[in-house]
């Protein structure tokens, strides 16, 4: 499954309920993926300091991060007119849906994206 920023994000502040979930599935042994997107968002998380930056890399490392290629570029295209999702969460969406896995997220707006199966957390 693909991992949504705002999902990373929940899990850098430590909120109980994404860390938990996200501590399960990674001992259940599934496989958890990023866009490189969301590493860009993630790490463009302000103020931080220098020693926090080293914190979230490291936590991103845990995951699977997919580049941002020319395919998933044009299916973000495409999500992006069809939903008017904005290029991030168009090119995560795009993501999920290359890898043909569901998104794992807080954003209801990819209820109405039909191509992907939404995960709420």
């Amino acid at each position: 499954m693909v991992v949504d920023t705002n999902i990373l994000i929940a899990c850098l502040n430590a909120e109980p309920r994404a860390a938990t979930v996200l501590s399960e599935w990674k001992q259940d042994g599934r496989a958890l993926l990023i866009s490189s997107v969301s590493i860009a968002e993630t790490l463009a998380i302000a103020p931080v300091t220098a020693g926090e930056i080293e914190k979230i890399k490291a936590f991103i490392r845990e995951f699977i991060s997919i580049p941002f290629d020319d395919t998933i570029a044009e299916t973000a295209g495409f999500l992006r007119r069809k939903y008017r999702l904005e290029i991030p969460d168009a090119a995560i969406a795009a993501t999920a849906f290359s890898r043909n896995v569901p998104l794992v997220s807080r954003d209801r707006q990819f209820r109405k994206v039909s191509e992907i199966t939404l995960i709420e957390l």
